[in-house]
């Protein structure tokens, strides 16, 4: 019989339904497990300020991994208390290919999210939450500002509705040494370093709960996401994750807009021993 002792979530896609809000039967469930003994913790793309605000919602525990795994936070400090930033030059080169191309372009860098006046403009139409309003730091060109600072960055995430500029974009930073890149849905990429992901996060987030990923369980929709799932004893895919994901997971839930994460908690809270 499972022990499952903490229960990660990502955000979008997962724990977070289709138009991005934490719907009640997920705070719920995560009351439930909590109740229970069960640690409840986020495991996002997302940089901590923004994750933050979710996981107040949620009512999820104070430690988070956050910026794909490039750091690990808390909510009640909406800071990172760890990070894993790329080497400068990499980093460097990165930016400036997503920005040369034109690809819509946030950048992390702790608990700041750089981002251009265009940018800021194209971004503002949906993101809204405090968290990514309080964070955000408008420069001219976010390649300058990290070459001319030696800026650590955490992660790069780039965002285009054209799939061929995309696998374009990716296919050059694929060739530069000391960055990874992958993607949390079919209209982004994410640059980090290759020593940061979620599942190499998560561990160092069990250990410092007093746990382990042999006592784990993850639920997860994409890319990102496949350390993580990979790494833990219980991988849980959502209904509306892709195929990849949905091979290496032991079972599958509901999707995002049908409350896949309340029902998944609530079945590893039953199998539970």
């Amino acid at each position: 019989m499972q022990n499952i002792k903490l229960i990660a979530l990502d955000l979008d896609g997962t724990a977070l339904t289709p138009d991005n809000t934490v719907s009640d039967a997920t705070v719920d469930a995560v009351r439930r497990a909590r109740e229970a003994g069960v640690y409840v913790v986020i495991s996002t793309g997302r940089i901590c300020g923004e994750a933050r605000d979710f996981a107040v919602q949620m009512k999820a525990d104070d430690l988070m991994v956050t910026a794909g795994g490039a750091s690990i936070s808390r909510v009640s400090t909406g800071r990172c208390m760890m990070r894993m930033s790329m080497p400068w030059e990499p980093a460097v080169r990165a930016a400036a290919a997503v920005e040369r191309i034109g690809l819509m372009v946030m950048v992390y860098v702790g608990e700041t999210l750089l981002i251009t006046p265009y940018d800021e403009i194209e971004f503002d139409k949906y993101k809204s939450n405090e968290g990514y309003l309080a964070v955000k730091r408008v420069v001219p060109s976010i390649a300058e500002f990290v070459a001319e600072g030696h800026v650590s960055v955490d992660k790069i995430f780039a965002r285009s509705k054209d799939p061929v500029t995309l696998q374009m974009v990716r296919d050059q930073i694929r060739q530069i040494p000391g960055v990874r890149v992958m993607s949390s849905a079919e209209d982004n990429i994410e640059v980090v370093t290759p020593a940061a992901d979620k599942g190499t996060a998560l561990g160092m987030l069990c250990r410092e709960l007093g746990t382990d990923l042999s006592h784990a369980a993850a639920i997860g929709d994409s890319e990102n996401d496949l350390e993580m799932l990979r790494a833990v004893e219980l991988p849980i895919a959502m209904g509306n994750a892709n195929d990849a994901v949905k091979t290496i997971c032991k079972w599958q839930t509901r999707t995002n807009a049908e409350d896949g994460v309340a029902a998944a908690i609530d079945r590893i809270l039953a199998e539970n021993g």
